[in-house]
């Protein structure tokens, strides 16, 4: 143990002695999470509709649209204006809809003639338009069991002529109202269908930020793993590897030297992408040191399989190009440069079984919800147990690979 406590305090040396590939590794969590921090926070504002419309009917039902259009909190704003300004700004995509009620909308409404609405939408938008189109739909849907239910007293509102309604109309209204809800109690009083509301505490999802942290750890795990594990191509350029190999030192020994080291580099990059996390999306204190093990845990065990891999690469050349083939889509299946979130189903199923995706699921877990020990075990087993297999193959690997 001594000797691998040696040879993993001369391979941090090394690596203090290059001061630009250490800032790297600590540098991709670090400028990513702030990258995002900044997107998280000027990106906040919630995206809101803007339609314009054009009321051809400037009767009292046409002039309730805009006002039914802010119930609710929708994310809707709308803005009058004349037909040709209207097609001008969706043309420019200044707008997300154009509606326009024709002459006749009150009386359509009222039961006593027909009217179609004319809804353009910006098809550089994706979102917003169908808001809209649905706030639409809601709307129709009112003005027609309205109708239905209160038609009557609808059309005698606006039969009113000008002024203020008189007293035997506020009564006859009032009346027929009354009524109309009196012959529904069956229905309403009590209702047919009874609502039963059981209150649980919610679980606020991860924000942006959130969701791709764990992936940028462990990009920068894997570029780590790289490194680290092209220790051995050096070490035999320099002919180190086989001085130390001909002394009464196992290989497992000196291995096992270079996997302690980049543990010290990878737990150093992890606790300063954490503490950024901390500071930028509000992580608890408290989920560090779970979190932090895991890391080192998984990002060893990516160092063992990465290792074993380059060794049996012909030329240290290779070893670069071969590592990259199989690193890099790692990253694009394992959640690194898209969340699994956003991944489509097929993709995420099989990135979540990767040993660097099996590591940000978990990971996901210890930060934000409640990890489970069956599937920390599970994917402790899943990514240890070839790493185990990978180290031992290194180890009889070397010999060959040194005198090769």
């Amino acid at each position: 143990m001594r000797f691998a406590l040696t040879a993993a305090a001369k391979d941090i040396r090394r690596r203090l002695a290059d001061p630009a590939a250490l800032a790297f590794w600590i540098g991709i969590p670090l400028v990513l999470a702030g990258m995002l921090s900044f997107i998280s926070n000027t990106g906040g504002d919630t995206l809101r509709a803007n339609v314009v419309l054009v009321d051809r009917d400037n009767t009292a039902l046409s002039g309730l649209i805009p006002a039914a259009a802010r119930q609710g909190n929708l994310p809707i704003d709308i803005e009058t204006a004349s037909i040709d300004e209207g097609r001008r700004r969706i043309a420019d995509g200044e707008a997300t809809a154009l509606l326009v009620i024709p002459a006749g909308f009150q009386n359509a409404v009222l039961g006593t003639g027909s009217a179609t609405l004319e809804l353009v939408m910006n098809p550089s938008q994706w979102l917003l338009p169908d808001i809209v189109r649905q706030a639409l739909e809601v709307l129709v849907e009112v003005a027609f069991y309205g109708e239905r239910l209160f038609g009557d007293q609808m059309r005698r509102i606006a039969g009113q002529g000008p002024g203020p309604p008189t007293n035997a109309d506020v009564l006859a209204v009032a009346i027929g109202i009354n009524r109309q809800i009196a012959a529904l109690q069956g229905v309403l009083l009590p209702p047919i269908i009874n609502l039963t509301v059981k209150t649980e505490r919610p679980q606020a999802s991860p924000n942006f930020g959130q969701l791709f942290l764990p992936g940028m750890l462990f990009m920068s795990f894997l570029f780590i793993a790289q490194g680290m594990s092209f220790d051995v191509w050096e070490e035999k350029r320099e002919g180190t590897l086989r001085r130390i190999l001909a002394t009464p030192q196992s290989a497992a020994r000196f291995l096992l030297g270079k996997l302690i080291a980049s543990l010290g580099v990878t737990s150093l990059v992890g606790f300063v992408g954490l503490l950024a996390a901390v500071l930028w999306f509000d992580l608890a204190w408290t989920r560090i040191p779970g979190a932090l093990l895991w890391c080192a845990f998984v990002s060893g065990a990516l160092v063992s399989l990465v290792t074993l891999l380059n060794l049996f690469a012909g030329t240290q050349r290779g070893a670069e190009m071969l590592s990259g083939i199989v690193i890099f889509p790692l990253m694009m299946l394992g959640g690194s440069f898209f969340p699994f979130e956003a991944m489509p189903e097929w993709m995420a199923a099989i990135g979540q079984w990767t040993p660097n995706g099996l590591g940000v699921a978990r990971l996901k877990e210890l930060l934000y919800g409640d990890a489970s020990p069956v599937a920390l075990a599970t994917a402790a087993a899943g990514i240890g147990i070839p790493a185990v297999l990978a180290f031992f193959g290194s180890s009889r690997r070397l010999r060959g690979f040194a005198n090769a």
